[in-house]
């Protein structure tokens, strides 16, 4: 998680602890019926914050695609190892990926048109592409 997500975090708890003590606080020093309309326009309030936060998710989501055709490899977050190509001999372990740490971890979108090409929404650990290689 990265700094500014770890301090929204902390903000939106520390909100919500006090708007728990606020709640009940005035459930104890006031009439049922005023802490009634507080919890009303509390849960008002903050159903429409959540809204305006599914609403900013969804837009800035973007709606990544992932797209390969004519042979081409493509994946919305990382590869280890693309071997395209005949008589391929392969001897080595699987490369594992470094992720880029994309922001949400739901990679990218990434496209792919044509015999041995690759793409990917995060990052490749290996391509092997063509014919009789040996690794």
């Amino acid at each position: 998680m990265t700094g500014w997500k770890k301090i929204a975090l902390v903000v939106v708890a520390v909100m919500c602890a006090v708007a728990a003590v606020g709640l009940t606080v005035v459930a104890f020093l006031a009439d049922l019926e005023t802490a009634n309309q507080v919890a009303s326009i509390v849960g008002a309030l903050v159903g429409i914050a959540g809204f305006l936060v599914s609403l900013w998710a969804l837009l800035k989501s973007g709606g990544a695609t992932v797209e390969a055709s004519n042979g081409g490899v493509a994946a919305g977050r990382s590869i280890g190892r693309v071997v395209t190509g005949d008589n391929n001999r392969l001897n080595a372990a699987v490369p594992m990926p470094t992720s880029s740490g994309h922001p949400g971890g739901s990679g990218g979108s990434s496209k792919a048109d044509g015999r041995g090409s690759t793409a990917a929404g995060d990052s490749i650990g290996e391509v092997i592409s063509g014919d009789g290689n040996t690794t």
